[in-house]
């Protein structure tokens, strides 16, 4: 099979990396500003320094944890009988998380996102074939900013039947969300075996977890969830400007994190995740449509690979606020460096503005181009059969291959069929009101049937008991 790869680290220079991060655990160390997790480092062989809460990891303990993080785990939806199976080297695709804004292309205008906003953008991605995970898209404005996190988790478990990534604020925020979990599955035994989400957690950097995030990661931990733990250094503001330094400083807060997560409970499954970016020197802003950010995501399938994780990274995300030029370029980038890579999971899908705004449409778009992106990984087969020496033989010189059995028997598997992109010659396409892709994927958009199967009615209620009481609680 002729599939193409992209190899971009040599094996000296992912030993380089992560003995350099090693290092950077053990003289610098994280400053972690949470009592329990001082503790429990600190009982496992960690040399803590609780006046600064610096923690400095010994080599010999980060290792033990790499060992103990599970290489390969299955995450599930509502259906139990099939799942997402994470290993090194598969490719899915999901959706980024907690955009505050939605442009409306109906109205041609942005506003802050609802909880309605994200119930419609929740079923939109459901819908999407190429999108078999789900990121919560958007943190609702109407909902309290204490317990977000709980409207977030109840919305997404009415609205997809997706396995699903949320975060949680602190040990109470886990605890809420296992509870409406186990209420769709049916028992908190049956959500350990068949996980319904992930907890979606980050570091602080430079070299930094802060108090709920650690807290929430010990919770999540006992409570058997897999975990995606994610650094976002911006290279030049809180990571070296270097993309090699940024990657070393990322690696060393996600191996710290994941040493405290399996210090807590070893065999937690754990995806190692990186959101390393750079600043643009001329405006400020952070920029993550750029090529510095794609190979850095390329970087972070390797790493990962390297330690027998699976892996995932923003590698749909744009700069661009419009489907134009600029957002199909830096998506199709993306897209396409961290799947040849084997990044276990692409987030971005549906978003813009440097993840700040979801488009609706693009979620069409976007799916569109994951389409194209998976016929490109599987490459095509070179054998007797698909050479067609025969068969251009007999044809012979200007003939026709179109009436041939084998053009029938092939081309289903040979050729990708867009549902969205434009092949129509000129005439028709203007014919048809010369609408581009993002007029096309709006209109289509609004005809489709956004069809999602009703929980219990009591196990709705439920989920909503539990809302109402962290905000009983918040008060």
């Amino acid at each position: 099979m002729a599939s193409p790869k992209l190899t971009l680290l040599s094996e000296d220079e992912k030993r380089r990396v992560h003995t350099t991060a090693l290092e950077l655990l053990q003289e610098v160390g994280l400053q972690i500003q949470e009592d329990e997790a001082l503790e429990v480092l600190a009982g496992d062989g960690a040399r803590v320094d609780r006046a600064t809460r610096r923690v400095r990891f010994p080599a010999e303990l980060v290792e033990r944890a790499l060992k103990a993080a599970p290489s390969q785990f299955t995450l599930y939806g509502r259906d139990t009988k099939s799942g997402v199976s994470l290993r090194p080297g598969s490719v899915y695709y999901t959706t980024n998380g907690y955009a505050t804004q939605l442009y409306d292309p109906g109205r041609r205008a942005r506003r802050a996102i609802s909880q309605q906003d994200l119930a419609w953008l929740t079923r939109i991605a459901d819908a999407m074939e190429q999108i078999e995970l789900y990121s919560v898209l958007a943190t609702p404005h109407d909902a309290p900013a204490e317990t977000n996190d709980r409207y977030q988790a109840a919305i997404t478990l009415i609205h997809t039947r997706k396995h699903f990534w949320n975060t949680a604020y602190g040990k109470d925020g886990v605890q809420d969300a296992v509870r409406m979990a186990a209420a769709v599955r049916g028992s908190r035994e049956s959500l350990r075996r068949f996980p319904l989400f992930t907890l979606d957690l980050t570091t602080l950097s430079p070299m930094t977890i802060d108090k709920r995030q650690a807290s929430t990661m010990i919770e999540g931990a006992r409570q058997g969830l897999p975990i995606g733990l994610s650094p976002g250094p911006i290279g030049g503001a809180t990571g070296p400007v270097t993309l090699a330094g940024c990657l070393a400083q990322a690696t060393a807060e996600v191996l710290g994190a994941i040493t405290l997560v399996q210090t807590v409970h070893p065999g937690t499954p754990v995806i190692f995740t990186q959101y390393t970016r750079t600043m643009d020197m001329a405006t400020g802003s952070v920029t993550m449509g750029g090529p510095e950010f794609s190979l850095l995501r390329a970087a972070t399938a390797e790493m990962a690979l390297h330690y027998g994780l699976p892996a995932r990274g923003g590698a749909m995300i744009t700069d661009s606020k419009a489907p134009d030029a600029q957002m199909g370029a830096e998506k199709m980038l993306g897209c396409v460096m961290a799947s040849l890579s084997g990044l276990t999971i692409l987030a971005g899908a549906g978003q813009a503005d440097f993840i700040n705004t979801v488009r609706p449409e693009l979620l069409l778009i976007d799916n569109e181009i994951i389409g194209a992106v998976r016929h490109l990984l599987r490459g095509f087969e070179v054998d007797t059969e698909t050479l067609a020496a025969d068969v251009i033989a007999r044809v012979g010189p200007g003939g026709n291959f179109l009436a041939e059995e084998h053009t029938a028997r092939h081309y289903r598997q040979e050729l990708w069929f867009p549902k969205l992109w434009d092949r129509k010659t000129w005439s028709v396409w203007e014919s048809e009101g010369a609408k581009n892709v993002s007029r096309r994927a709006w209109e289509r958009l609004q005809a489709m049937k956004l069809d999602v199967p009703p929980l219990d009615e009591n196990v709705e209620k439920e989920i909503w008991e539990i809302v109402r009481e962290a905000d009983g609680r918040a008060a």
